[in-house]
């Protein structure tokens, strides 16, 4: 497991900071040869590798944990990131926007893996309160963090450190944020999705910068923190990749993190990134491949059978 924060800086790593290069895709384990997107740096050359078969984006070499360890170490301390966005409230009606009223008025859990305090899950489970759903909710936080008091008699929290410690199944998961800091993916995804109770629903949000940084050299895809780009077209076949059964209800930029309070430029400029492409979906539809990318972020939410 690891933390994430919207700050995080690319390292240079060197030979023996790097694993061997693997044949097969880290997030699919297709074994059909992966084409170069992108240069990440030089001697040790590592590059950006797409697969065919999926979609995503993953780094040729991954970083040996102990790498890792140290990488997220300069940045974290007895602190700890509370969440990836400015507005947690904003955030969950966001998501709930994509499930409404379909979570109905039983005993919800939640699985909220890498979510910091587990601020996002908390406003969800606050929001259903105040619609009179779901009276007693259930947060699972997979994290390194303390989680945060709910402040609530009907909302309990649990900390965990990992996703084999998880029992029984949920009606909600978020992994905002998290799939693209860990180097064995594929597990990680087929551990989240076990997790899926029938009727559940799954939100994801990952990082969608290669379009970009193929155009804009300067932009930073901050590897080794990163390692996996996960965009449109992944997030589009999520079903037929991983054999779900379920449907996408939506597929599409992902939401900008930050507010026109806290940070005006950023805030106007991802608007602005993203909005042909939600200009192009509302006028040609889902069911087509984007061809506006320049987004910088995409999300999916998943409803399971």
């Amino acid at each position: 497991m690891v933390q994430t924060t919207r700050f995080h800086r690319g390292k240079r790593l060197g030979h023996a900071d790097l694993d061997d290069a693997r044949e097969i895709c880290p997030v699919c384990h297709s074994s059909r040869p992966r084409r170069p997107v992108l240069r990440v740096q030089r001697n040790p050359d590592i590059e950006m590798l797409e697969c065919d078969a999926c979609g995503a984006a993953s780094a040729s070499h991954m970083p040996k944990p102990e790498i890792l360890e140290s990488y997220y170490a300069e940045y974290y301390s007895d602190a700890c990131t509370r969440h990836t966005l400015d507005d947690p409230e904003r955030f969950a009606r966001h998501v709930l926007r994509a499930v409404p009223d379909r979570l109905g008025s039983t005993p919800l859990r939640i699985l909220d893996f890498g979510g910091g305090d587990g601020s996002l899950a908390v406003a969800i489970a606050k929001n259903l309160h105040s619609r009179g759903m779901s009276p007693q909710i259930t947060i699972d936080l997979v994290d390194y963090c303390e989680p945060r008091d709910p402040q609530d008699s009907g909302i309990s929290i649990r900390a965990h450190e990992d996703l084999e410690s998880l029992e029984g199944s949920y009606g909600l998961i978020l992994a905002s944020a998290i799939f693209e800091h860990i180097p064995d993916a594929h597990t990680a995804i087929r551990q989240v999705i076990a997790r899926a109770g029938e009727g559940a629903y799954m939100y994801v949000r990952t990082p969608f910068v290669l379009p970009l940084a193929r155009i804009i050299s300067l932009i930073d895809i901050t590897y080794p923190g990163h390692v996996h780009d996960m965009g449109s077209v992944f997030w589009g076949n999520i079903i037929e990749t991983f054999g779900i059964k379920g449907t996408i209800l939506s597929s599409r930029p992902s939401l900008v993190e930050t507010t026109f309070t806290r940070a005006p430029i950023r805030t106007l400029l991802a608007h602005a990134l993203k909005a042909p492409a939600h200009l192009e979906q509302a006028l040609l539809g889902r069911n087509r491949s984007p061809r506006w990318n320049l987004v910088g972020g995409w999300e999916a939410v998943v409803r399971f059978e």
